[in-house]
């Protein structure tokens, strides 16, 4: 039945309605009057009832035709839509992006960007999901993440490379810890302290135990926390000290107990990376926002490693 109900024939059949005539119907659609003709009667023959009543002004439809005309018009209007959406889509105003990124991204700068990326496209949603920086790697390799943000000693798995940006690493210690008052501090200084750290495979702990192994020494990690708050608190309370990065310091928190002591190590000045599979086939609206999150840094190219609108999915630091 279907087959005779195409989309064709409900088009004509409004502009009939609409018109009050075959005739000029089928020349605005610019098809024969008898085409027309037929197919209004084929519906009628299938389904065995009068869609129109001719009188002396011309055409008007009958209770089922009224029913006919109802459903024809919302069903071109959906497709209406659908093509305007779909347009959307190419154009890269509208579309769905999955961001995986680590904590240290997402409190230092990404959330504020994001927030004004989405004020520009009220079309476009984001699923934006935190986890560590291995993590999320695999994620973009295994396409279950469309950008990733981690770490830049992190090994990228032959993703697409470009630099998101850069932070500093500092030493986080109490007020009356004795490297407190030094101007700056050496990570051979620290290592004999009990550690605060984040997760396990993090990027932050990952730069510290590789430091601690070249200083041929393990890093004492005496307790492990989740976020970067309860790192903060664990710390205050004198069981450690941290490596934190000094954007987050002085962008979220500000306890006045702990203070911040840099850090004299070239692993200190650590690279944020965004990650993709492969930039040239991503969607218009993903490209627009890589755009977006490199602004500040558009001239640095690609690489290649050899080695409701906002959606939060709670993962790990």
């Amino acid at each position: 039945m279907t087959a005779k109900i195409d989309l064709l024939t409900l088009q004509l059949f409004v502009a009939i309605v609409e018109e009050q005539s075959i005739a000029k119907a089928a020349e605005k659609k610019n098809i024969a009057a008898s085409a027309v003709s037929r197919r209004i009667s084929d519906i009628e023959d299938l389904f065995k009832v009068e869609l129109l009543h001719r009188h002396s002004k011309g055409i008007e439809p009958t209770a089922a035709g009224f029913a006919l005309l109802e459903h024809a018009r919302i069903i071109l209007g959906n497709l209406s839509k659908l093509e305007t959406e779909l347009t959307g889509y190419r154009q890269g105003k509208r579309g769905l992006i999955r961001i995986c990124a680590n904590k240290s991204a997402i409190l230092e700068a990404l959330a504020d960007e994001l927030s004004v990326f989405l004020e520009r496209h009220p079309l476009v949603r984001i699923d934006l999901e935190e986890d560590l920086s291995p993590a999320i790697v695999r994620a973009v390799v295994e396409n279950r993440a469309d950008i990733g943000i981690f770490g830049g000693n992190i090994d990228g798995q032959d993703l697409e490379l470009l630099p998101y940006r850069c932070d500093s690493l500092v030493a986080l210690v109490t007020r009356d810890h004795p490297l407190a008052g030094r101007s700056s501090v050496h990570f051979r200084e620290l290592v004999d302290f009990d550690f605060v750290s984040l997760e396990k495979g993090s990027s932050i702990e990952t730069l510290c135990v590789r430091a601690a192994a070249a200083l041929g020494q393990h890093l004492k990690v005496r307790i492990r926390v989740s976020s970067f708050d309860a790192l903060f608190r664990v710390i205050d309370a004198r069981m450690g000290v941290g490596i934190v990065p000094l954007e987050i310091v002085r962008g979220r928190y500000g306890v006045d107990s702990l203070v911040t002591v840099p850090l004299e190590e070239s692993w200190a000045r650590r690279e944020l990376l965004m990650g993709v599979r492969d930039y040239k086939s991503l969607p218009s609206v993903t490209k627009l926002l890589v755009k977006h999150l490199r602004a500040k840094d558009d001239a640095r190219p690609f690489t290649s490693s050899v080695s409701d609108r906002l959606t939060v999915v709670p993962g790990r630091s």
